[in-house]
């Protein structure tokens, strides 16, 4: 009778997976049959339910599990990994967004031939943030690869001292510096395997998925043969980057499988491919150029660092307009032509720099209870670096009205307006406004703009 029922669960197991074609990406699959969550997945080809192989668990901030199992494909074909990439964002509080991940995680355990022993957490941009958590505090995580964004604690990853890590940072991402500091750091590195800087400032091209999942999936057990198929195929990467022109890139690329492979292959071609671009007039000059552009970068950071905790603590208003001044400055670069590549990425770098570091002080102030004054001059820096975040005007406009600031109170209500605001009900909602929503120009300026006013 156990037989008979081991074998008629084989079956169902079977029949149940029956649609899905190995080496292909199905881009839609039910996560349950009562919920509308779904979510993608790759089989590697031969995929065989009797057998088992590691996973590649995808989570994105924007749930485009669909598009990021296509980007991995390359990599799990390499490998002959499974992909399973949620198609849904995860909650933006740590202990629902857990519980999403446990749910699809099991449910995969029990659906499909994956080991246990190779379960590899990814995480994109916010995502990152919760997976690497994930990854940290469970010691059944074997590899985590983060991409734009992460978490990273000595004291959390003593709970899972295996964990492998690969991380992957586009160089226009908002969390540039931090990552860098992750990955070029000392008191990482036993568990840093990777970390890749890419063009742009959102997905990463395949060939740098492929690289981060062979990064944690070489060890000891893996035969040379296959690890020489890894090593071929990052190099035919490299080599794609240098001819696209992209000389810092592909040097930096090309140099980390140095590490990466000298204790197990013979890396002729590795050497020969770096001293090429090494020796490049193009490579140089960029090279050179980055050198000056990083160092310049690096100083206004810090004075962005320094002026940020100095003026929150003293809430010093006269400090405004070099804030704005600066905000100008890097707009400038951004949006100019004249501006080289490289000035530009720096410059993008630096604003979203400032952005997250004045929203993560806000929320600081926010939490600590603190002066009136303080909350008032953080909520105005934010609307200076960050024009479109609504919140930050509404909380300028009821504070300001708090102080007895009317003036204030109705200029940031027609700033509001102008960046599109249209939530009616909520204009007459507001904190501290009472006795101004019901006067004249608090309701003109609302009827000049959504062309209707509750009292005027």
């Amino acid at each position: 009778m156990r037989k008979f029922y081991f074998l008629l669960l084989i079956t169902s197991i079977t029949f149940g997976q029956s649609a899905i074609t190995p080496g292909m990406v199905h881009p839609k699959v039910k996560q349950d049959p009562t919920s509308d969550k779904t979510y993608a997945i790759y089989l590697p080809r031969g995929y065989d339910a009797q057998s088992t192989y590691p996973v590649v668990f995808v989570f994105d901030e924007k749930g485009r599990g669909d598009l990021i199992t296509q980007q991995f494909s390359i990599g799990a074909a390499l490998t002959s990994s499974i992909v399973i990439g949620a198609n849904y964002e995860l909650d933006s509080t740590i202990k629902p967004a857990l519980k999403q991940m446990e749910e699809l995680i099991n449910r995969s355990y029990d659906q499909y031939a994956i080991d246990r022993d190779k379960i590899i957490l990814a995480g994109f941009g916010d995502a990152s943030l919760v997976t690497s958590t994930s990854a940290q505090l469970s010691n059944s995580t074997y590899g985590l690869i983060a991409v734009g964004d992460a978490f990273l604690d000595k004291k959390l990853l003593s709970k899972n001292p295996k964990l492998k890590v690969s991380i992957l940072s586009p160089d226009e991402g908002k969390q540039f510096y931090k990552l860098r500091a992750y990955g070029t750091g000392y008191s990482l590195d036993k568990f840093i395997k990777g970390y890749h800087v890419y063009d742009g400032g959102d997905l990463p091209e395949s060939g740098y998925l492929a690289t981060a999942l062979t990064d944690i999936l070489i060890d000891e057990d893996v035969e040379k043969e296959r690890v020489q198929q890894f090593y071929d195929t990052d190099m035919a990467f490299a080599d794609l980057l240098y001819k696209k022109q992209k000389h810092v890139y592909a040097y930096n690329f090309v140099t980390a499988l140095k590490t990466k492979y000298k204790k197990i292959l013979d890396i002729d071609s590795q050497k020969e491919l770096a001293k090429e671009i090494r020796f490049n007039k193009a490579f140089r000059a960029k090279r050179d150029r980055s050198t000056v552009i990083t160092y310049g970068e690096g100083l206004l950071a810090e004075d962005f660092k320094y002026y940020l905790a100095e003026d929150t603590q003293k809430a010093f208003f006269d400090n405004l307009g070099w804030w704005s001044y600066q905000m100008d400055e890097l707009d400038v670069k951004i949006d100019s032509t004249a501006s080289s590549k490289q000035e530009r990425k720096a410059a993008i770098r630096l604003k979203g720099f400032v952005q997250n570091s004045v929203e993560q002080q806000y929320e600081i102030v926010k939490a600590q209870n603190s002066t009136p004054e303080k909350l008032l001059f953080v909520n105005i820096l934010r609307t200076l670096v960050s024009p479109s975040n609504q919140d930050a005007f509404i909380q300028v406009i009821g504070l300001s009205a708090r102080e007895g600031d009317i003036n204030a109170s109705l200029f940031y209500l027609e700033e509001l307006l102008k960046s599109g605001y249209t939530d009616y009900d909520n204009l007459y909602a507001i904190p501290y406004t009472t006795a101004l929503r019901i006067g004249p120009e608090w309701n003109e300026i609302i009827k000049d703009y959504l062309g209707k006013s509750k009292y005027y």
